[in-house]
């Protein structure tokens, strides 16, 4: 349906749609099978198992090319105020290059390329030369400076090197001169442990080497200090004792340190016998073992023992025992671990 309108001269005109709805029947179904979300084919087949993946092969280590620089150091733990050795080899390994050079063709004896000649004449033409190829060994075949570098700690000091080594500080330089490929330079580095050195501190000096434009550092095996103490032994005992009496003994045991003895005991060696209730001495082939147990720096214990002659003695003998203060800790003075005792048995009156 169309309308007009006028107004002020302007003519309008509107177009009302016609919509049509075709309603559909409830419950209806569209012609056709059933179409589902996921189909499924009749015909599939299952796929096979994964294969098991096989082990890649390890890849062989490259040989090592330029400089090798192996250390050794002290095995066993190093003790303030001794000196030890730290011992470095040195290899040149690196392999030269050969360097292949071609002769350029076609140069006269001028070292210019021939030119035409105006005329009839054809141009000479320079008989190309065959080409060579040259082996030139490079420079790393010759014989290169190599110098050897440590650098100390501070509870180290350098007491001697080889002849080409200097120190300056916390660090030594040696210059091992010129090395050709293959050879082989050793020297070794004799330090001092610093008496300030704490018990159970690591000592790794690094070394570095370089030739031929190749730098390698490797440090020597760790060593550590080792725990240290100073065990001292004073006697007591009488003189003189009559036939059939009993000696009495007292040893005192001190550490006078730095660290702490671990385990102390004392070793009796002699003609005696001890006797009494004294739990802390034991036999043993032919001495007594006298348990003391562990002592601190500055700490001290006495033992009071009784002991009489083992066999029979006559007037005028001099029992003769020695007595060891010992402990698995090292000790740094064994000149005052031992003591010394001496009785003379003399008649009864």
């Amino acid at each position: 349906m169309i309308r007009t309108w006028k107004v002020r001269g302007v003519v309008l005109l509107t177009a009302a749609p016609l919509l049509a709805v075709v309603p559909s029947a409830a419950g209806a179904e569209p012609a056709g099978p059933a179409r589902t979300a996921h189909p499924v084919r009749q015909d599939a087949s299952p796929k096979p198992p994964p294969r098991p993946r096989t082990q890649a092969k390890p890849k062989a280590k490259p040989k090592p090319k330029g400089a090798v620089l192996r250390t050794a150091g002290p095995k066993a733990d190093v003790i303030p105020g001794r000196t030890y050795e730290w011992k470095w080899t040195f290899r040149a390994t690196e392999r030269s290059r050969p360097k292949t050079v071609k002769a350029k063709p076609g140069k006269t004896k001028s070292g210019k390329p021939g030119k035409a000649k105006t005329g009839k004449a054809k141009p000479a033409k320079a008989k190309p030369r065959k080409s060579k190829t040259v082996e030139l060994l490079t420079g790393r075949a010759r014989p290169r400076e190599a110098v050897f570098r440590m650098t100390m700690p501070k509870s180290l000091a350098f007491v001697s090197g080889e002849k080409n080594c200097a120190s300056s500080g916390w660090k030594i330089v040696c210059r091992l001169g010129a090395v050709r490929r293959g050879a082989r330079v050793s020297g070794v580095i004799r330090a001092t442990v610093a008496e300030r050195a704490k018990p159970g501190q690591k000592i790794s000096p690094s070394g570095t080497v370089t030739w031929a434009g190749t730098r390698v550092t490797r440090r020597f095996p760790a060593v550590r200090v080792a725990a240290t103490a100073d065990l001292a032994i004073t006697k007591s005992a009488p003189a003189r004792a009559r036939i059939g009496a009993k000696i009495p003994y007292a040893m005192k045991v001190r550490n006078k340190g730095p660290a702490t003895a671990r385990n102390v005991m004392v070793l009796s060696e002699g003609p005696i016998k001890v006797v009494g209730r004294n739990t802390a001495c034991v036999p043993a082939r032919g001495a007594y073992v006298c348990a003391v147990g562990a002592l601190r720096a500055g700490e001290s214990r006495t033992l009071h023992l009784t002991a009489v002659p083992r066999d029979r003695v006559r007037a005028g003998t001099v029992l003769r025992s020695t007595w060891t203060a010992v402990s698995p800790t090292t000790d740094l003075d064994r000149s005052n671990n031992g003591a010394v005792v001496r009785t003379r048995i003399t008649k009864r009156r």
